[in-house]
């Protein structure tokens, strides 16, 4: 527990963005977040160099979701469709922040993915990615981008949104007691005090003796932190737990600690593909 606790400065949020659903509602929570922290907003959209190698390869060819067609594909008709989407996403982009009346900037880069968006995020407070892009085919499969960003070093609060999720109440801290869960505690309650309504806090542990523990200290943080909660208790060692909890609670946003024992050994993906709700991982 720390005694003096600092406040979470929000600085600088960096956007994933591309032509798919998930990626709008990452753009649309990008915003809101950068209009509450009067946070400056990147929004990356990145040309993926592999993609248009593929296109290069002799007889590649492009398969239609809707369409279940084939055709013959090459590197001028790739860098083409980028090039649309591209302004088609910029221009949602440029439309929202003005709304929102943000400070906003969009830029294009080509190269991998993942290496170009933690590039890119390397001196941003808040990473935000949708759970998968325009190429994933399977519903709720999270995309190799996501994936990588959740493993890897990346800014202290990574997000996480898929299509028709918000950054909404009901809003769900998972707390463990580590300096991650007190962190998003402080993130939490700066999000509730403008969406208004109680905070949601579900205390974890796998015996009785750590919950019990873990709770005073709980308890002593949601005093100095003077926010209305309403607190939930869960014991146990299992992914599966901690996922029913969160539908039965019914959470629009988690908030949850990177630190938490049940998302560790590459668990953090299954937990993502089996949630609906919008997830942001606090380091």
């Amino acid at each position: 527990m720390n005694e003096h606790r600092e406040p979470v400065t929000i600085r600088r949020i960096v956007v994933a963005v591309d032509a798919s659903p998930h990626s709008r509602a990452a753009m649309e929570a990008a915003v809101r977040l950068a209009a509450r922290f009067d946070a400056v907003l990147l929004g990356l959209f990145v040309e993926d160099i592999n993609v248009l190698r593929i296109a290069g390869l002799p007889y590649a060819q492009e398969f239609g979701v809707y369409s279940a067609q084939r055709r013959q594909i090459n590197t001028v008709d790739m860098e083409r469709q980028l090039r649309v989407r591209s302004r088609q996403v910029q221009d949602s982009f440029r439309l929202l922040s003005e709304r929102a009346s943000i400070q906003g900037t969009f830029r294009v880069t080509r190269g991998s993915v993942g290496t170009e968006i933690q590039s890119a995020a390397a001196d941003a407070d808040v990473l935000i990615v949708g759970r998968a892009g325009w190429s994933q085919l399977r519903e709720r499969q999270v995309g190799s981008t996501t994936r990588a960003v959740c493993s890897a070093e990346a800014p202290s609060i990574t997000a996480v949104l898929q299509s028709g999720a918000q950054l909404a109440p009901p809003i769900l801290v998972v707390y463990d007691a580590s300096e991650a869960a007190e962190k998003a505690l402080i993130f939490a309650e700066r999000l509730i005090d403008e969406m208004r309504g109680p905070l949601e806090v579900l205390l974890v542990a796998d015996t009785e003796l750590l919950l019990q523990t873990r709770r005073n200290l709980l308890e002593r943080a949601l005093t100095e932190l003077k926010v209305m909660s309403h607190q939930h208790s869960l014991i146990t060692s299992a992914l599966q737990n901690l996922i029913q909890a969160i539908y039965v609670l019914h959470a629009q946003t988690v908030v949850l600690p990177a630190s938490l024992s049940l998302l560790q050994e590459g668990r953090m993906v299954s937990f993502l593909e089996q949630v609906d709700t919008s997830v942001l991982l606090v380091r």
